[in-house]
């Protein structure tokens, strides 16, 4: 593979006239959640800038996108700009990858080398780190043991940091520290000492009306409307706009009150002045991925700062809280011996306006005079149930009347699709007929042959003007001639071909589409393994219609266009 000098950044190594082949570049950039933040030499605008610089010198790599992860571990490979960028690997929109070094690709010695020796040769990709002067496409076996020697080294690196983290983290925890990246909504941290919490005047009014309305009874989604109503940041929103973006709150604004928000922040035994940390864990060094830890093990330390709320109200609201949340348990207990319907839809059925995945709400009759009572399932807009109808129009839809719905919906599609392929089936059958008794049956071989023989002595034509055997005009005639020539071939010999090769386009999508007939169309019931084999996505709209797009009905449509084509062709 051809080099390009550092100096002058033209290509090296290739034969004058030969072009350069241009790789469709990705640059990835990472920095964990420890470094954010910090102005260093990784951080993500150096990293892109060195990136951007290399690419400078090298027209041969053309930068197609620019996909960052900013506070993710280098640890394993659960990242969003991650994934983004080997599913546009996947579709053949990136066919390069540059990064700094081999530690922003990731620490995870066998993970990171999955990548490197199998899944990038396996996707066509070419790897390139800057800083270790390494890429694969012209990596000989010592730099490939280098390679890999690195990875080790970052991931024993990346060990041994994880547990002298963990150690100073769970000091500091035990003695009081606050250790969280951004303070709790109410408090600050204290601009003297970033370990310790102070309150915050300007939000703290907002959290004690939390807890004052709570604890008159009110219920949590009332809450959730009256702090949006009032216009009260929730604390993804204020982070927002104070400047600290998470991946959690990148919609800023658009950030709402709710009911999950609401019912962690009144439980939380920060604002009596007691930090209870070490809720979630995750240690390398040990092989425990990220997990949310039990209340036993917690690290709680009482009286680290001054608190927001009175114990007199804190004891009110947890009051209510436990009773709230054991109606609840008694209510659900008389109809435990129910049986609970499952969703199979999942992530796949949302509401058409905002968005979100339609909760699956379950309810009960009204006891009959027998005293039987009956449940039945609801989808309804999150959105709507939490912030009302000026965040959300209303969406509910019963979840027996969309198994309905969505099975006579594939069963036509099947019908429809059984129709099209015996069209088509029928169709090609015609066009082969026709060609039978139009193109005598060594027509294929014989085009070919002249192809071949036109091909050989078009190439031998700028040998004989060269030596004198032709004078130019005698050349560029001919020439004129051949291609002529060639391209008449070139072009009855594809549409011949053509005609056996038309069986392909059932043979791919056919394919796919028969094996789900067979599956699932004599199905009484919607399943999650049906919905995933053929639902891509099911929207609901506010007047109870749906819009259903299924999988594969890019192959459905060329199924269409081909019955289209052959019959103006066999007409």
């Amino acid at each position: 593979m051809a080099r390009v000098s550092r100096k002058n950044g033209v290509s090296e190594g290739l034969p004058k006239g030969q072009r350069q082949a241009v790789f469709r570049t990705a640059l990835y950039v990472r920095l964990s959640v420890e470094d954010n933040g910090k102005a260093d030499a990784d951080s993500i605008e150096n990293q892109e800038l060195l990136l951007r610089n290399y690419l400078a010198e090298r027209p041969y790599l053309e930068l197609k996108e620019v996909y960052a992860d900013n506070g993710y571990t280098g640890t394993d490979f659960e990242r969003p700009a991650f994934h983004r960028m080997i599913e546009d690997v996947r579709k053949g929109r990136i066919n390069c990858i540059l990064v700094k070094d081999f530690s922003r690709l990731g620490r995870n010695y066998v993970e990171t080398g999955e990548y490197l020796e199998r899944i990038f040769p396996f996707l066509g990709v070419r790897f390139i780190s800057v800083s270790d002067d390494y890429d694969s496409s012209s990596a000989n076996a010592g730099e490939k043991l280098a390679a890999t020697l690195k990875n080790l080294i970052n991931d024993m690196y990346a060990k041994d940091i994880s547990k002298k983290i963990c150690s100073t983290m769970k000091n500091k925890r035990l003695r009081g520290d606050y250790i969280g990246n951004y303070a709790p909504y109410g408090y600050l941290k204290d601009e003297n000492n970033r370990s310790r919490l102070v309150i915050d005047h300007e939000i703290a009014p907002i959290v004690v009306e939390i807890f004052e309305l709570r604890a008159k009874g009110i219920g949590f989604d009332t809450i959730c409307r009256i702090l949006n109503e009032k216009g009260y940041p929730s604390p993804g929103r204020l982070r927002y706009e104070r400047g600290i973006i998470t991946n959690n709150n990148k919609k800023g604004s658009e950030l709402p009150w709710n009911r999950h928000v609401l019912k962690d922040l009144l439980v939380n035994v920060v604002y009596i002045g007691n930090l209870a940390q070490g809720r979630s864990s995750q240690c390398l060094y040990k092989g425990e991925k990220y997990h949310w830890t039990k209340e036993a093990d917690w690290d709680v330390v009482e009286g680290t700062h001054e608190p927001i709320i009175s114990m007199e109200l804190w004891n009110k609201v947890q009051e209510i809280n436990t009773k709230a949340s054991s109606d609840v348990k008694k209510s659900f207990g008389r109809y435990a011996h129910l049986p609970k319907r499952p969703n199979p839809y999942g992530s796949v059925l949302r509401c058409a306006d905002c968005g979100r995945v339609m909760k699956y709400v379950r309810s009960y009759t009204r006891p009959r005079k027998d005293g039987v009572v009956t449940d039945y399932y609801n989808y309804k807009c999150p959105t709507n149930i939490e912030l009302g109808d000026t965040a959300c129009s209303k969406k509910s839809i019963r979840a027996d009347a969309l198994d309905k719905i969505v099975l006579s919906v594939i069963r036509k599609q099947m019908d429809l699709f059984l129709d099209t392929q015996k069209t088509l089936l029928g169709l090609i059958a015609l066009e082969k007929e026709k060609a039978k008794h139009s193109v005598p049956a060594n027509r294929v071989k014989e085009l070919q042959d002249k192809l071949d023989q036109k091909k050989k002595l078009f190439s031998r034509l700028y040998i004989d003007f060269k030596d004198g055997i032709l004078t130019q005009q005698e050349y560029l005639l001919a020439k004129d001639v051949y291609q002529k020539e060639i391209a008449a071939y070139e072009s009855e010999l594809q549409e011949l071909q053509a005609i056996k090769t038309k069986t392909k386009v059932t043979e791919t999508g056919a394919r796919k589409w028969n094996r789900l007939i067979s599956r699932y169309y004599k199905a009484e019931t919607v399943t999650e393994e049906m919905v995933e084999a053929m639902v891509d996505e099911i929207r609901v709209n506010t007047d109870g219609s749906l819009d259903i797009r299924f999988k594969y009905m890019p192959e459905f449509e060329e199924m269409f266009k081909e019955c289209e084509r052959i019959r103006k062709e066999v007409a």
